[in-house]
């Protein structure tokens, strides 16, 4: 992108950054068309909708305008449901009590709607779910309006969302397997969507996309009603447009939110005193220079508000790597053994899915006992700094149809700094911090101890406050 269409585009960014700073949609008086609705982050909308700024078809309706203005360029959606989601957010007249109450929200196609398809990227999947996931109903009992389905790579076993264009520019990808919630997100189409991680699903899209993703600690959020790809590694998470929202959405997810949106975010933590474990260059070897200097640029942000920098010492992440793609090759095989007979799957999906079926028993054994070993590692190095700090993907603004990398595969190379939080169970938030030479995010990520989110989200929400990445928006 040359300097000059990048003056020329600039305007759009700052008009849209200085409406959100001057809003305050907590004053009884706060006109409300002061943005536009499809505008708002998660909290934003919430508090709206509960101080009578904003209705609950207002939002839907800007939600769907948004929708169609976008959806031929993204391609973000299997589908939309505008006709439910009106009607539901017609309902919602009564003052609102649930901490959702009125706000659309995305839900990627590996989870079951009742009544939808879950048809997870594939034509394999064609009977209708017979019930909602656990973490759709949560989301619905708190006042959420599902607005659709967004794409995801066929069975979340890949890294790109072929199907899905990045917001930012559609000749780029959005990675994946997320990719579709994190380009609705990035396309303002909605202020919140669910996605699912395995081995960086929640986390790499939204470094694609410039957005913020919460991968639980495993186990934290109910999975029941959510295609599988690897029981080992499988969570479902928030993603939104910043910490503050996904935190909140995280919330509804476990069951702990009620009432007000500010209410049920809690208190959040300082960084003063906080001890940030930085990554020795050997960890950090994959990564590319500008995604360095972005790192060094987190680190720098939160010393000055009052953390301290520890140099950490991590194994390798290709040792992370090889011991959750023995556990996740073979039980991926196993959940689509029935399947893959008809080789119904594209070609890189098929051929993972039989490579899998050749891994032995005491392979996978052995795989198990490793695991142990590194969670044991990284539990020890979190007793000694409260957080680690890495980049999300080595290598930002690929493009669209990308497979490779310098005859790297694109799922080896951008899963480098994925594994150790999925490897190991533990929490990990992923938020962007820069941008390449051609204005496309890069991404942070976060790791803490088990049970962390809060934590994390509030050192993430302590960067954004005195940072604007996570203000910037596509001019699309």
């Amino acid at each position: 992108m040359s300097q000059s269409r990048r003056e020329w585009a600039q305007p759009f960014v700052t008009a849209a950054v200085d409406a959100v700073r001057a809003a305050d949609l907590r004053a009884a008086d706060t006109p409300t068309d002061a943005v536009e609705p499809w505008q708002l982050g998660l909290v934003d909308a919430a508090c709206a909708i509960h101080d009578g700024a904003l209705t609950p078809l207002e939002l839907v309706d800007s939600c769907l305008a948004r929708i169609e203005a976008t959806e031929p360029t993204v391609h973000a959606f299997v589908s939309v449901d505008a006709d439910q989601a009106r009607e539901r957010a017609a309902a919602l007249t009564s003052r609102p009590s649930a901490v959702l109450h009125g706000v659309p929200v995305a839900v990627k196609d590996l989870i079951d709607i009742a009544g939808t398809v879950t048809a997870a990227g594939t034509t394999v999947f064609t009977e209708p779910a017979a019930a909602d996931a656990t973490v759709v109903t949560r989301v619905t009992d708190a006042g959420g309006i599902v607005i659709g389905k967004t794409t995801t790579h066929e069975i979340a076993y890949g890294v790109s969302t072929p199907q899905t264009h990045n917001p930012w520019d559609p000749t780029k990808m959005t990675s994946g397997s997320s990719g579709g919630s994190a380009a609705a997100l990035a396309a303002g189409n909605v202020a919140a969507a669910l996605g699912t991680d395995t081995g960086g699903s929640l986390r790499l899209p939204s470094a694609f996309c410039g957005t913020t993703a919460i991968k639980p600690t495993f186990g934290l959020v109910p999975m029941d009603g959510v295609r599988p790809l690897a029981w080992s590694h499988d969570v479902v998470g928030p993603m939104a447009r910043d910490a503050r929202d996904a935190l909140l959405l995280l919330r509804v997810l476990t069951g702990l939110s009620t009432g007000d949106p500010l209410h049920a975010l809690g208190k959040m933590w300082s960084v003063a005193g906080l001890r940030v474990g930085v990554p020795t260059d050997a960890f950090l070897g994959p990564a590319r220079a500008d995604v360095l200097a972005a790192m060094d640029g987190v680190a720098d942000v939160l010393a000055d508000l009052g953390a301290t920098i520890v140099p950490v010492n991590l194994p390798g992440p290709e040792l992370f790597g090889a011991v959750s793609s023995v556990m996740v090759f073979r039980e991926a095989a196993e959940i689509y053994r029935e399947h893959v007979a008809g080789e119904p799957f594209s070609h890189d999906v098929q051929a993972f899915l039989e490579a899998g079926q050749d891994a032995r028993a005491e392979d996978y054994v052995l795989a198990q006992r490793v695991r142990r070993r590194l969670i044991q590692q990284l539990t020890g190095l979190l007793n000694t700094v409260d957080v680690l700090l890495t980049p999300t993907s080595p290598v930002p603004d690929l493009p669209h149809g990308a497979q490779s990398v310098d005859d790297v595969p694109l799922l080896a190379l951008l899963t480098a700094f994925m594994f150790p939080a999925s490897l190991t169970g533990l929490p990990a938030i992923a938020f962007p911090a820069g941008a390449t030479e051609t204005g496309m995010p890069i991404g942070a990520q976060l790791i803490g101890p088990a049970h962390g989110e809060t934590l994390l989200a509030g050192v993430a929400h302590a960067y954004q406050q005195a940072t604007d990445w996570h203000l910037r928006r596509p001019s699309l």
